[in-house]
């Protein structure tokens, strides 16, 4: 009695071509872009997106007395509760320093006067702040003492 296999194997149909087939090579072709374009995305979603977070500061004083009022607001337009740098400038120096780290109330405000200590030791004054996922912010600066 003779078995015969069920699946017999067939013939190879000569020799294997050198290199990679047409059909490989233009299949490589469509694939690259996708990959460049995967690498890309990346990129374009780490960038700052708009609208960006407001910091408004107004100073208003008169020669060693005077007085600061913050407000700082979301992307969106919501008061944000935050820390911020009330940063100066030591007389005979040009670099800038923390002075004092406030704190804005739940509206997003923030309002003192200015101790008549810095604007004896300190030239210039502005207000620094850093929300989470954007650049700092930084304001306008107020020179010291406040002009009559």
């Amino acid at each position: 009695m003779t078995r015969t296999d069920p699946n017999p194997p067939t013939p190879s149909p000569g020799p294997t071509p050198a290199g990679p087939s047409r059909r490989a090579v233009l299949h490589s072709a469509w694939a690259a872009p996708v990959v460049l374009a995967a690498v890309a995305a990346p990129a374009a979603a780490a960038s700052t997106p708009d609208p960006k977070p407001t910091l408004y500061v107004s100073f208003t004083g008169s020669g060693d007395s005077g007085y600061v009022f913050v407000e700082l607001l979301g992307p969106d337009g919501t008061p944000l509760q935050q820390s911020f740098d009330i940063e100066g400038i030591p007389r005979g120096t040009d670099a800038w320093v923390a002075v004092f780290r406030p704190s804005t109330r739940a509206d997003g405000t923030f309002s003192s006067t200015i101790p008549s200590g810095i604007t004896q030791n300190y030239s210039a004054v502005r207000i620094a702040a850093t929300v989470p996922g954007y650049p700092t912010l930084i304001s306008q600066t107020q020179q010291l003492p406040f002009s009559a």
